[in-house]
């Protein structure tokens, strides 16, 4: 059920914290920008801790990364699991970017969880300040794309930088991962592909951008649960 409908069991779960859970992970993954106070209210009432809250932003936003690499690779299960996911539906609509930038101080802190934090720092690290495949000039396009597209205001928008034709492919790729990433094909790495990226670099694209919406989904939560209703 979870997996065929997690709606259902945002609302019809009969345990509290069941159901603002899936609320959370659910609001995580499709519009972090529209988490509000009353979202961490409801989840305080039905028994969760500042703790549960922070662990369910964190989980949803690393299973979000992965979940995105195994669309991009689409590489099968070589094992056997109870639960098959569901198929990738191509005609789900892909989900609408942030209307509005969030900013503001974290209503609970990563610092928390100090390995946690400590972990996210040496992985944010890794993945913009390397220059291969992908130069770090390009890492910060694709990391400002999504952070605009999920509603992080903590990072510059993108529209001063430089946009010619490499920059155009690199956003598209980067928007299909972000936004729907259940539409990737191999008609989606073309361009990129003409324009000389091999395997190993159309996966950089791949894995900054879905790394990168990791970071922001965290970042937005983290700040929009503090937030009135709007």
């Amino acid at each position: 059920m979870v997996l065929a409908d997690p709606r259902a069991i945002a609302s019809h779960w009969p345990q509290p914290r069941t159901r603002s859970l899936a609320e959370l992970t659910i609001t995580v993954t499709e519009a972090p920008a529209k988490l509000s106070r009353a979202h961490y209210d409801r989840a305080i009432e039905a028994g969760l801790s500042d703790d549960d809250i922070l662990q369910a932003i964190l989980l949803a936003s690393y299973f979000g990364h992965l979940n995105r690499i195994a669309d991009a690779v689409a590489v099968p299960l070589d094992y056997q699991v109870r639960h098959l996911p569901p198929d990738t539906d191509p005609t789900v609509p892909a989900l609408p970017p942030a209307v509005d930038a969030v900013v503001g101080k974290h209503l609970i802190e990563v610092a928390k969880r100090p390995a946690t934090a400590a972990a996210l720092a040496e992985w944010r690290s890794y993945i913009f300040t390397r220059d291969a495949p992908l130069t770090r000039r390009q890492r910060h396009l694709i990391a400002r794309y999504v952070a605009l597209w999920l509603g992080d205001g903590g990072i510059s928008n993108p529209t001063d930088l430089t946009v010619n034709p490499l920059d155009d492919a690199l956003r598209a790729l980067a928007e299909q991962v972000t936004l729907a990433p259940w539409h990737l094909s191999s008609a989606s790495f073309m361009p990129l592909r003409a324009a000389g990226f091999d395997d190993a670099a159309l996966f950089d694209v791949c894995a900054t951008a879905s790394s990168a919406g990791m970071f922001s989904r965290i970042e937005v939560a983290l700040i929009a649960l503090g937030r009135s209703e709007t």
